[in-house]
């Protein structure tokens, strides 16, 4: 063997690996092109559907009236399904109500509403009060418990009232040598405190030949009717509307219901509590507020309160609540005898 012959040992071992690797890499190659093949077939055969039913479904749409917005067109040989027809929607109106709604006026009856509860407006611009108030109840005569009417009258009760104002209800006193507040308060069955109010007199002092105008409540009756489920006072004047006003009655309905009058009338009233020594008035224990009517049924009336958040509500021992301008109000025009009707 000659020292050349050596390296082409070499060269054909060389050639022998090379030529291996060369059939491993293509058998390698054909391998992967088939299992490349197979998958692509089996993608081919899955339908769109079936790629998606893992997903969760989409919830429902909710009915609006309107058709729902069809759904993408899906690639599958199955028949569409049609979509189920919407539902129908209900109106708002048709809602059920708490309480059935009061009919409708006739067109008439409410042009005659309108009509008189502007001209009401108007004569209150003009400064006349008297012809307001006969106007604006022509209107809730016609509109019967609107909050509107029945509000302008409660804010022109007492301006009209308790001043010099004219009124059918009042008349003129031409002072008398021997008058005085408490003589006239009995002669035309009306509050000292209404007679002094009405005419600004200062004290007790009345002069002679003076003119008072004094609310005459032989004539003329005021009333009240409670509502124990509203929890309001109603004042009215000869059985027409004169002020409603908020109110607080008895829990669980211990305010008693019936007719009684108005036996006394007390400014800072002292509670009197069963049982215990009164508890003057202005003391944190006093609930009574800064008047009280009381009523022909021991130990019931109407009376001022410190938690003015009350009102509205049914939280009383029994006794019907107002705020105390409200309570002075009833104090300054009811005279005692005054019937109070409470009702459920």
């Amino acid at each position: 063997m000659t020292p050349n012959s050596i390296p082409d040992i070499y060269l054909m071992k060389r050639q022998k690996s090379r030529a291996g690797c060369m059939t491993a890499l293509f058998v390698t190659l054909a391998v992967l092109a088939l299992a490349g093949l197979f998958l692509l077939i089996r993608w081919a055969g899955t339908s769109p559907a079936d790629a998606s039913e893992s997903e969760a479904p989409a919830p429902d749409p909710v009915a609006t009236g309107a058709p729902a917005a069809p759904a993408p067109d899906s690639t599958t040989s199955a028949d569409p399904v049609p979509a189920p027809a919407p539902a129908p929607v209900s109106p708002v109106s048709a809602a059920p109500e708490t309480a059935p709604a009061p009919p409708p006026l006739s067109p008439e009856a409410a042009a005659q509403a309108d009509d008189a509860f502007a001209t009401a407006r108007q004569r209150l611009d003009s400064g006349d009060y008297q012809g307001a108030r006969e106007a604006a109840l022509s209107a809730l005569e016609a509109r019967p418990g609107d909050p509107g009417i029945e509000g302008f009258l409660s804010d022109l009760a007492m301006p009209l009232l308790a001043s010099q104002r004219p009124m059918p209800e009042k008349t003129e006193h031409v002072v008398q040598s021997g008058d005085y507040l408490g003589k006239l308060a009995a002669t035309y069955n009306t509050p000292v405190a209404l007679i002094a109010k009405a005419n600004n007199i200062q004290g007790a002092i009345i002069r002679i030949g003076e003119t008072l105008r004094l609310f005459d409540g032989n004539q003329h009756v005021f009333a009240l009717t409670v509502s124990k489920s509203r929890n309001d006072v109603l004042v009215t004047l000869d059985g027409r509307f004169f002020k409603r006003y908020r109110a607080a009655t008895g829990r669980n309905s211990k305010t008693p219901v019936g007719t009684f009058k108005i036996t006394d009338k007390i400014v800072h009233p002292a509670w009197h509590k069963p049982g215990a020594p009164a508890i003057p008035y202005g003391h944190p224990d006093n609930l009574l507020g800064t008047h009280w009517l009381a009523l022909d049924l021991p130990g019931y009336g109407l009376h001022g309160t410190w938690e003015p958040d009350s009102i509205g509500s049914q939280a009383s021992d029994g006794c019907i609540r107002l705020l105390n301008d409200h309570i002075e109000e009833l104090y300054t025009i009811l005279p005692k005898g005054t019937l109070v009707t409470i009702t459920e």
